[in-house]
Formats: C-alpha cells, sequence, structure tokens
C-alpha cells in the first residue's frame, strides 16, 4: 500500500499522516495533545516518542541506524520474535526472529476522545515465514499516543497445533549520559549475566552501568524506574504479562564492533527490555492469544 492509499485510508487531519521514511519506508506521524510519535511500517518499530511536557525524545535512535530491507533498525523498539537472542535451534536463522524485518500492515487508526491516538498494525504468516517459523499466525501490535505510551503486541496462534516463543520489546531510552544514571525497581531479584556465561548474579542496590551489560532478571512486577539526572527526568516503565526484564547497555566494545553505533553511543542509551525470555517461554494454544504490554511514563527529577 502506497502513502497516498495509506492516507486515504487511515490518516486523521491534525493527527495522524503517513510520510516516505529513509530508503521509501511508510512511516507514521502522529501528534496528540500529549505526545508526538514516529513509527515505520518496516518492523512495526517505534522510532521516536517526545511527551509535550519533555523536550528530549524518550527513544534513542542511532545516528548510524541502517534503513534497508532485511536490515534490523538500530534504536526505539525493535520488536523480537518469535524468538528473543539467537536461534533458539540452531538453524542459522536470524537473532531475535522474524518479525522487526518484515513490513507490517496497518490495521486502523482511531482518535481517542480528541486527546489520544490509537495505531494497531499486524503481521501475518506467509510462506517465507512459515519455512522459517512452521506456525499460522497474526502478530499485532497496538500503540496508543496519550500521556502514557502503551505497547501491546499480541500473538495469535491462528494454528491446529501450540507455539512456543519468547519475544521481547527491545527498547533503546534515551539518556543524557549513562554515568549520571541509575535504575530501580530490580533490587530484589538475581540476574543471569549473559557477559559472565550467564553466572547467576545478585546487587542489592540500584543498577548503576559502568561496563558492557546484559542482564536478564527474573520479575514479578511493581515498576522500574530509570533515573536520568543530565535530562532531569524519570523514566517510569510498567510490564504485565512479563517475568522478564533486560537490561543491555553495549558499552565501548560493542559500539567500536558494529557499523550502525557510534563509539560514544553507550553513553546515550541503555535498554530496558519488557519482556518473555531465557526460561520464561510463552505456549500459546491453537486459536488463543497471549499480549505483552509495556507503559511508559515521565516525571520531572525533584
Amino acid at each position: 500500500m502506497n502513502i497516498e492509499e495509506l492516507n486515504s485510508l487511515y490518516s486523521h487531519a491534525g493527527y495522524v499522516t503517513f510520510k516516505e521514511g529513509p530508503e521509501g519506508f511508510p512511516v507514521a506521524h502522529i501528534t496528540t495533545p500529549y505526545a508526538t510519535a514516529i513509527i515505520t511500517l518496516y518492523g512495526a518499530q517505534l522510532l521516536s516518542y517526545t511527551f509535550a511536557t519533555d523536550t528530549n525524545d524518550l527513544l534513542f535512535l542511532s545516528e548510524k541506524a541502517i534503513f534497508k530491507e532485511g536490515t534490523p533498525i538500530r534504536g526505539g523498539v525493535p520488536i523480537c520474535w518469535p524468538w528473543f537472542g539467537p536461534d533458539p535451534q540452531n538453524q542459522g536463522r536470524s537473532d531475535h526472529g522474524l518479525a522487526r524485518t518484515r513490513m507490517w500492515n496497518v490495521v486502523s487508526s482511531d482518535l481517542l476522545n480528541n486527546r489520544e491516538c490509537r495505531l494497531i498494525l499486524e503481521l501475518n504468516d506467509t510462506p517465507e515465514t512459515y519455512a522459517l517459523w512452521p506456525h499460522r499466525f497474526r502478530l499485532t501490535l497496538t500503540l496508543t499516543v496519550g500521556e502514557t505510551l502503551a505497547m501491546e503486541l499480541t500473538t495469535h496462534n491462528l494454528g491446529d497445533t501450540a507455539m512456543e516463543l519468547t519475544q521481547a520489546l527491545h527498547t533503546y531510552f534515551k539518556l543524557g549520559d549513562i554515568t549520571h544514571t541509575t535504575i530501580t525497581g530490580l533490587e530484589r531479584f538475581a540476574y543471569s549475566d549473559k557477559t559472565d556465561g550467564g553466572a547467576e548474579k545478585k546487587a542489592d542496590n540500584p543498577i548503576r552501568i559502568h561496563a558492557e551489560t546484559d542482564r536478564i532478571y527474573p520479575f514479578d512486577g511493581g515498576d522500574i524506574v530509570i533515573n536520568d539526572e543530565s535530562f532531569a527526568r524519570n523514566i517510569r516503565i510498567k510490564c504485565e504479562n512479563s517475568k522478564t526484564v533486560v537490561v543491555w547497555n553495549p558499552w565501548i566494545r560493542v559500539c567500536k564492533l558494529k557499523a550502525d553505533l557510534t563509539p560514544e553511543d553507550y553513553t546515550k542509551t541503555v535498554c530496558i527490555e519488557t519482556a518473555n525470555a531465557g526460561s520464561e517461554i510463552i505456549t500459546v494454544q491453537p486459536k488463543e492469544s497471549y499480549t505483552l504490554k509495556a507503559l511508559y511514563s515521565i516525571e520531572g527529577d525533584d
């Protein structure tokens, strides 16, 4: 569907418009009294979200991000599905699944009380996806742009057999300076340290990142808060239907290795990922569905 057709069917004057983004990817620009958002239909990836009460974007997008068919976009909120991390069956399939490198379709675009906007995108199985992951599915992302950013990723099992999956909303938060940032809400939990062979560790203090970080935390609810001293704000994260949280920062070594990161990008971001990952494997029975949800809001740093 081209830009003209998208605007004819789904635009709302002053609120939602579709434009051609980098490499011709269709991009939805959404404006409400509470926030502005930019989301590309490639990977259903939210690229930008700025609250009306804040001058800084909620999300980090690398200035060297690559916009190319078949390549993941570095930053925003990539969707990892139906597996998180390396191919769990060692078949040579791409890391983090198949959803983030395919074009999605628009299902609907609705105004809610002239204050918020809800956009629903979907990805359906094809012969190509079936060859990679032999299940019939419908995957939807519901994005609500308002006083709170809400993201709901719903897996619909359209087949006759159960499907097992891991997944994540791989959110890159924009920071003023990683060395002046703390993360609270995970102190109670032991975590798997993937930079140390998966060793189980525990730290009772708020998280401060001073090195390459890749941790999987078991999680039983509650709020996670990023205190960003440089931007004088707190980012509050609520997770639903998620018992796993991933904390990731590439630090110096990985930034130097990645073509889509600058050498300084590790100072500008941290990923706090709402996930079903590690040992938390979700089973979706035939004709049933499962929704992973994340809610994001900001508060001034008093």
